[in-house]
């Protein structure tokens, strides 16, 4: 589905009224406030500026466009990502486990080494889970 550009428009105009509204907040006891709003706003124009330059860039290249899409579409295409996706999540999986190990390494809070283990352990079940979906369909 398309979003028009009025919805960018509204992004944009969004995130700088709450980068302005950051100033507002000056006391030390609403600092988080502030700068929740200043990433908040800046994450809004960013996105909203980069959005609108990918639509005017469509409407002036529709050639481009379409064989853009026609590659995405592809299914040798679409067999690379998934493969690329598929060994980086390799590799996230053991990464998590060092994190876990370097928190065991530099004596972290016990929460902190059980949190990295939990995301670890999650990680293997959504893997897990989808395996098993997937058997299922195929």
């Amino acid at each position: 589905m398309k979003i028009k550009t009025s919805v960018y428009i509204a992004a944009l105009i969004a995130g700088i009224c709450c980068i302005a509204a950051s100033f507002g907040f000056k006391s030390e006891e609403v600092k988080t406030v502030s700068g929740m709003l200043i990433g908040v706003g800046a994450g809004l124009i960013g996105m909203s500026v980069a959005q609108l330059y990918m639509k005017r860039f469509e409407s002036k290249n529709p050639e481009l466009v379409k064989q853009t899409e026609i590659e995405i579409s592809d299914e040798r295409n679409t067999l690379i990502r998934h493969r690329a996706k598929a060994k980086a999540g390799d590799i996230t999986h053991w990464l998590i486990m060092g994190i876990a190990y370097m928190t065991i390494l530099i004596s972290a809070p016990l929460w902190v080494t059980l949190a990295v283990v939990a995301v670890f352990l999650l990680h293997t079940a959504i893997g897990l889970y989808y395996m098993n979906k997937y058997q299922k369909e195929m």
